[in-house]
């Protein structure tokens, strides 16, 4: 009996052992099977200092032309000379409707307004638009003899101008005004302002921005637009922008400004102060893009003071014409600080950071070789330019075999018009369905709408380079 008992012990060993030695070889081969070993070295992400031709911000050259009945051809014509120089992504064409103040638009003229827009996207350029009717400061004498009129002339241009939304950033002024700046006007009332740009705003784009001449006149139409909706909500409110074409020109930029507190006035729409003005400017433009020219030499636009200005104000595009004097200052002027922006002249300086100007400062992959199914790379860009992006940029990561060339392209989740100082990204790269091999991680992003890059100041990306370089990944 002892003897059956001990043997029984022995053969129930035996199958413990046995059990165990093929959970042994059965772990042994899932780990086999399942153990990924990945390594990930980050690249340098030295920030570069090096000018960046990015769409939709920057300094532009302003150009200007009066539709007519000559056709076409001079519009071509036109088109290519004043293109032939220009190197910048933005520019500023005011469109002239003096010669039909009294009269619809002609096929004609609208022949010619197709064909100027058709020119000046055909070379990638980037367009803020301006219409109006004085280019001498008499616009009471040019502008129609109704509000009816100028609707009309509204509604006539938005198809044209609506073909070519993509390559538009904004609208400005409602055509209204000495050179189109809302001023000296037969229709710059309350009730006229609000009128013109509801009507402006439901016959265009609502890619395309619309702007205004000074903050009060931004809060007068917010507080009068019959586009407000029941539930209070209005489109104006995300797409109604400002055009300052007297910045940094006195304590009040040329009657931007008043010098009477919000405080002691009743009217909402009433200008305030320097101080309140910046200040509503740098909640307000964060969400709607803000720019125009400088003009006259004074203190305020000297180097450092315009600097804190423009970044209060989140300037996305400033006038490389005027004022001249100011530019020239400006290039005088030297940065001093502690980066590589050290010794650049006060005019580069304030280029490089018109807009939006991202650059990828860290990333890092997180992986378990035996649990997870895929990988998380963790990015961390910064936006060191004096604004957001207005428009929507597509990203994604691509990983590219150094010896197959094959690459994966993974699309990032990023709210561009939403990215300004630091802000971490994921992105899930499916690792264990790649070959194994070493792979370079690139991040790009591009523009959809231009189909244009949109360049990193990282020294390993640069002006002529349209993606950046991650890091290095191993798989084995």
């Amino acid at each position: 009996m002892k003897q059956q008992t001990h043997s029984g012990h022995k053969r129930f060993l035996f199958v413990f052992l046995i059990l165990i030695l093929l959970a042994a070889v059965g772990a042994g081969v899932f780990l086999y099977i399942r153990f990924l070993r990945v390594s990930y070295r980050p690249d340098s992400y030295a920030e570069s200092a090096e000018p960046l031709s990015n769409p939709y911000c920057g300094y532009f050259h302003l150009y200007g032309y009066r539709l007519s009945e000559d056709g076409t051809e001079p519009v071509v014509k036109w088109s290519s000379q004043m293109l032939e120089h220009d190197h910048q992504q933005l520019i500023l064409l005011q469109i002239n409707l003096r010669n039909y103040s009294d009269a619809p638009l002609s096929d004609s003229a609208l022949e010619q307004l197709d064909c100027l827009l058709s020119q000046f996207t055909a070379a990638n350029k980037q367009l803020i638009l301006r219409f109006l009717y004085d280019w001498d400061g008499k616009a009471k004498e040019t502008e129609p003899a109704s509000i009816e009129q100028i609707e009309a002339h509204m509604s006539q241009t938005a198809p044209v101008v609506n073909r070519y939304a993509g390559h538009i950033l904004m609208l400005q002024g409602v055509y209204t005004g000495n050179c189109g700046e809302m001023n000296g006007t037969n229709y710059g009332s309350a009730e006229d302002i609000s009128r013109l740009m509801d009507h402006q705003a439901s016959v265009t784009d609502p890619r395309i921005y619309l702007a205004v001449r000074t903050p009060s006149h931004l809060r007068t139409i917010l507080a009068n637009s019959s586009l407000t909706a029941a539930s209070g909500s209005n489109p104006l409110t995300e797409r109604l922008g400002l055009y300052n074409d007297g910045m940094l020109g006195s304590v009040y930029d040329l009657g931007t400004y008043d010098d009477t507190s919000f405080e002691d006035r009743a009217d909402t729409g009433e200008k305030g102060t320097r101080e309140e003005e910046i200040a509503y400017q740098n909640e307000r433009c964060m969400i709607v893009p803000n720019g125009g020219e400088t003009v006259l030499d004074n203190p305020y636009s000297d180097f450092e003071n315009a600097v804190s200005d423009l970044s209060d104000m989140h300037v996305s595009y400033l006038s490389c014409d005027h004022d001249a004097a100011v530019l020239n200052k400006w290039k005088s002027s030297v940065y001093s600080g502690n980066d590589c922006y050290d010794g650049m002249s006060g005019y580069d300086y304030i280029g490089t950071h018109l807009g939006y100007r991202y650059v990828l400062r860290a990333s890092a992959l997180t992986f378990d070789p035996l649990w997870d199914e895929t990988a998380s790379l963790s990015l961390t860009i910064e936006n060191v330019g004096f604004a957001p992006a207005y428009r929507s940029f597509s990203a994604s990561v691509t990983l590219t075999n150094t010896q197959t060339a094959e690459f994966t392209q993974i699309p990032l989740a990023i709210d561009t018009t939403a990215l300004y100082g630091k802000t971490d990204y994921t992105v899930t790269l499916p690792l264990r369905e790649l070959p194994k091999g070493t792979y370079t991680v690139f991040l790009t992003m591009t523009d959809p709408d231009t189909g244009l890059p949109i360049y990193f100041a990282n020294t390993a990306a640069g002006p002529d380079i349209p993606e950046v370089t991650l890091g290095t990944l191993t798989v084995s």
